[in-house]
């Protein structure tokens, strides 16, 4: 009976280039989500986006070399991973399906409460919903795989244009029901384009901890109705299906060896995605909003920002096999990357939002990026303290016991 359990995978049996890329991953998503938490993306009116001559230089930055990139790599990780966690239960003779539908399950569970009640930039839910499609694909060839992916990295197209040309904007079905939510509290709502709209802002600023979990609610349904509008769902899962290509490739063939490709890959990624990512940034800053531009942000993304962060992994892979040093920093982080990601809305929060510090709006870019890398600092301390006692970080081991449905041992 003993042998029947699934059981975690085993600390030997980690690949470090792989926690090593998801810590890093989780310092530039910060990077990204630190924008919102701070007021930086809906300043009050008396706050400023640019305050220091930097400014305006390191947000023309960050949306050109960061922007998107990160959460695609950790959404091609999100892959891998499932392709590894396929490979070790079907090794011992052991069902993948079930054992990832339940783990999914839980993900969304933790997703859920995530988005609704506490941050709804969250991106486990729409992570953990696609999940539950990945076990189709698992075993396709790889063929499949990358055609599939392709299409679908390029499918938001299609979804702009259908919106475009039908004018079908069914996203806005929840875009309404987060302003009705908003309304049916009695929280703040602002007009803007003729239209209603959830007052950010002011959620940003309020004081009351009950009304933060009601415009949370709220909030929720704005999250879903932007990830459609920009078709992410799409994206993403094109994304996943790279992962397991490049799951497969790793266990199988030793991609993490093949230097030549690694080369090749970072050389094509940068080539191809900087260009198309500095005039998207040049559009994005220098240019009036319209539908052109909203075609090329579309488009852009899957010319440019899915080339450029696999540019970026591949040449990380190659730093790793050279072992630089340095990179090992973001290992602790990238072993308890679920748990970094939740505490750092819930660090985030103390220190912006009206309930905690009250800081929303304070600081402008430069200021914010220097907070965010000093938050991330602490938790690479905190997680390479924390790894020395436990095996798992907490939430790893909330997800892990839930999953497995065993007995656990957290401590060393």
């Amino acid at each position: 009976m003993q042998e029947d359990i699934v059981k975690p995978i085993q600390k030997n049996d980690r690949i470090d280039y792989l926690d090593i890329l998801r810590g890093m991953a989780i310092l530039f998503i910060y990077s990204a989500n630190i924008l919102f938490f701070s007021g930086i993306w809906f300043p009050p009116a008396n706050g400023a986006k640019y305050v220091l001559p930097t400014d305006a230089f390191f947000d023309f930055m960050n949306y050109v070399l960061v922007d998107g990139k990160f959460y695609s790599i950790f959404s091609l990780l999100f892959g891998i991973g499932c392709f590894i966690q396929y490979n070790n239960l079907t090794s011992h003779h052991k069902k993948f399906a079930p054992f990832f539908r339940k783990r999914m399950f839980w993900l969304l569970m933790f997703g859920l409460i995530h988005m609704f009640l506490i941050w709804p930039g969250d991106i486990l839910t729409l992570y953990a919903f696609l999940g539950f499609f990945l076990t189709w694909f698992v075993e396709k060839s790889s063929k499949t795989l990358l055609i599939t992916a392709v299409i679908l990295i390029l499918f938001p197209l299609v979804n702009w244009a259908f919106m475009q040309y039908t004018g079908n904007f069914y996203p806005g079905f929840f875009f309404q029901k987060s302003t009705a939510i908003y309304q049916h509290f009695g929280m703040p709502v602002i007009e803007q384009e003729g239209h209603l709209q959830t007052d950010i802002g002011a959620y940003l600023v309020n004081d009351n901890l009950v009304d933060f979990f009601k415009m949370n609610l709220g909030n929720g349904f704005l999250r879903i109705a932007m990830i459609l509008e920009e078709g992410r769902i799409f994206k993403v899962f094109g994304i996943f299906l790279l992962g397991l290509w490049a799951g497969r490739k790793i266990m199988k063939e030793n991609l993490l060896d093949n230097t030549a490709f690694l080369k090749k890959m970072f050389l094509i990624g940068t080539l191809v995605g900087l260009p198309i990512n500095v005039l998207r940034g040049y559009i994005e800053f220098y240019t009036e909003p319209s539908d052109a531009q909203h075609l090329f942000h579309t488009l852009a993304y899957a010319l440019g920002t899915v080339p450029l962060a696999l540019g970026y992994a591949a040449g990380i892979a190659l730093l790793v096999k050279k072992e630089v040093k340095f990179l090992n920093w973001f290992k602790p982080v990238g072993k308890t990357a679920l748990s970094n990601y939740l505490f750092q809305t819930v660090i985030s929060i103390i220190i912006f939002y009206g309930f905690g510090f009250n800081l929303t709006g304070k600081f402008g870019f430069t200021y914010v990026m220097m907070i965010g890398l000093g938050v991330y600092m602490v938790q690479i301390i905190f997680s390479k303290t924390w790894l020395r006692y436990f095996k798992y970080g907490p939430m790893e081991w909330l997800w892990r016991k839930l999953t497995y449905g065993i007995s656990l041992k957290i401590k060393k």
